[in-house]
């Protein structure tokens, strides 16, 4: 891939790149097909100035558009590629060029009609998707989780490119860049047949990252389940966080909880766990007696007790966390540090 040339391109010359996955994963949410700036503009969180506060994720986009504005320009140029029918697409910046063509559109103060560019001649798919991995994987605004693993997903099935290179372009490592496409995937097969036009929540991904986990599908499978089951339970968020997906096994693993579970959902399944956890003489101790006991148990912990507990379905990494979340809370009570 050559360096490319520094130019200032006029902003209607430029084309928006509606293959970039934030716009793409818009649009097919919303199944446009008469794709105006404005359409772009919600796809990609960039707030206009009508609005700034309409969209519920815009802390990046709008604290780019105030330093545009208050730099009078940008200090990054975007990435342009230039096509044999000598079309103009922008490969990396679209936040940035819609910011320029909104503050022209609106007569801000300044001259926002041309954009410094670094343009490129007739770009390799290869070296565009490098481009793409480096700014919005590992670069300072990345996409969103769904956008990055459907973006891998296709990359590594479609474009059939191997798995090490993938790799070596996000900067990751193999288990993370594996455990996402294979999350988007399970998403795209289990959980996308279950929504209506657009009610698929992207933002619903994490927990299909955390179905990757072997434990958590075994589980799932010897309890008779399947993972169009878990997508159910994700989508009327019988599980609705990470942790809960984490507490599957355990809660599975148990007649009682695992009941309350497909009754009720996750948080009534743990408190089924934790009644029955419960041990009369401990409740007996004061609270210092019990955080002073703690500590020293902690502190005494053996590598094998350690082993153990990550063999224990979970039971003991999940007290663990829901002690210490209790624990902070109480301690700003006390301290009055809200």
């Amino acid at each position: 891939m050559t360096s490319g040339s520094f130019q200032n391109l006029p902003i209607e010359e430029v084309n928006l790149d509606t293959s970039n996955p934030r716009i793409r994963r818009f649009l097919e949410i919303y199944d446009q097909t008469d794709i105006g700036d404005h359409h772009i503009g919600l796809a990609l969180n960039a707030p206009s100035s009508d609005s700034p506060t309409a969209l519920a994720d815009t802390t990046t986009p709008s604290r780019l558009r105030e330093s545009i504005i208050a730099n009078r320009g940008i200090r990054q140029p975007i990435i342009v590629d230039k096509r044999t029918d000598g079309s103009l697409v922008c490969i990396e910046g679209n936040t940035r060029l819609w910011i320029y063509r909104d503050l022209h559109k609106k007569g801000a103060k300044g001259d926002w009609s041309k954009i410094p560019a670094l343009v490129h001649e007739g770009l390799e798919n290869e070296s565009i998707d490098a481009i793409r991995l480096q700014a919005h994987l590992v670069g300072p605004r990345p996409w969103d989780a769904y956008s990055k693993a459907r973006y891998l997903h296709e990359l590594q099935n479609n474009e059939l490119m191997p798995l090490d290179r993938i790799v070596a372009l996000c900067g990751g490592n193999q288990r993370d860049v594996t455990r996402s496409i294979q999350a988007y995937a399970d998403m795209e097969e289990f959980y996308r047949p279950l929504c209506e036009p657009g009610e698929f929540d992207a933002e619903r991904f994490s927990g299909f990252v955390e179905y990757q986990s072997p434990r958590v599908q075994e589980a799932i499978l010897t309890n008779g389940f399947s993972g169009v089951d878990f997508a159910e339970w994700i989508k009327d968020r019988r599980i609705n966080t990470l942790q809960e997906v984490r507490q599957l096994p355990a809660v599975l693993k148990d007649k009682n909880a695992k009941a309350v579970f497909l009754k009720e959902g996750m948080k009534m399944a743990v408190r089924e766990l934790d009644r029955e956890a419960e041990n009369v003489e401990l409740q007996k101790a004061t609270l210092g007696q019990l955080a002073a006991a703690l500590e020293s148990k902690a502190n005494q912990t053996s590598m094998a007790e350690l082993r153990s507990f990550k063999e224990d379905d979970g039971s003991t990494l999940r007290h663990i966390e829901a002690a210490i979340d209790a624990l902070r809370f109480l301690q700003t009570q006390i301290t009055g540090d809200v």
